[in-house]
């Protein structure tokens, strides 16, 4: 299963204006206007240069990664993969970021899941375990896919752009890297894929 925050890598502000400050006017010196046109413009042109900043860097940051822009052509790949050759029975740790970042450990037996932890607490309502199994994620991958392509999609503002990028495992096809970046927004999530165990030869334990 990417930063939350789109502010990284952004010079501060009290930095920005630290370099503008003038000294002190003698007494005698004229009154300077107050409105000042270009230092208006100035300030504009450095709001917009902070903006196409922080959006460079999370692009390259990205881009370090070399995880892919997804389609649904590798999306419905992928979870065919896993349909052919996942095991029914796994074991699987998952890092997750975003909003409410933490580990995320989870047993499957039979396709059903047995064991789910949050930063190492069981969430009392097991309908939340089933949030993150492999055929979860790709529902979660397909659904973010199709609200990428509407305006207001996730909540965003109208013209947010949406980023979403996945990497799949190779031999079994569970996504073991998904990022999805609502650009200028707290909306983003992503994880990543710690540690997985098919566990087909084990005896679901009782719950």
């Amino acid at each position: 299963m990417t930063s939350d925050s789109h502010t990284n890598g952004h010079p501060h502000l009290d930095d920005v204006h630290s370099s503008g400050g003038s000294a002190p006017r003698d007494a005698g010196a004229p009154a300077r206007r107050r409105y000042r046109p270009a230092a208006v413009a100035t300030g504009v042109a450095i709001g917009v240069a902070l903006a196409i900043l922080g959006g460079l860097v999370l692009l390259f940051a990205t881009r370090g990664e070399r995880v892919p822009e997804i389609t649904v052509d590798a999306l419905d790949a992928a979870e065919q993969l896993w349909k052919q050759r996942g095991p029914a029975s796994y074991r699987m740790g998952i890092a997750v970021g975003g909003r409410q970042p933490g580990p995320v450990e989870i047993e499957v037996h039979d396709g059903r899941i047995t064991r789910m932890t949050r930063n190492g607490v069981t969430p009392s309502q097991e309908r939340t375990w089933e949030y993150w199994t492999v055929p979860a994620q790709f529902e979660t991958i397909r659904e973010d896919l199709d609200s990428a392509q509407r305006e207001g999609g996730f909540g965003a503002p109208a013209g947010t752009k949406t980023i979403i990028r996945a990497s799949f495992d190779p031999n079994l096809g569970y996504p073991l890297r998904y990022q999805r970046m609502v650009l200028g927004t707290d909306l983003n999530l992503d994880w990543t894929v710690t540690s997985f165990e098919s566990l087909e030869s084990d005896v679901a334990p009782k719950r």
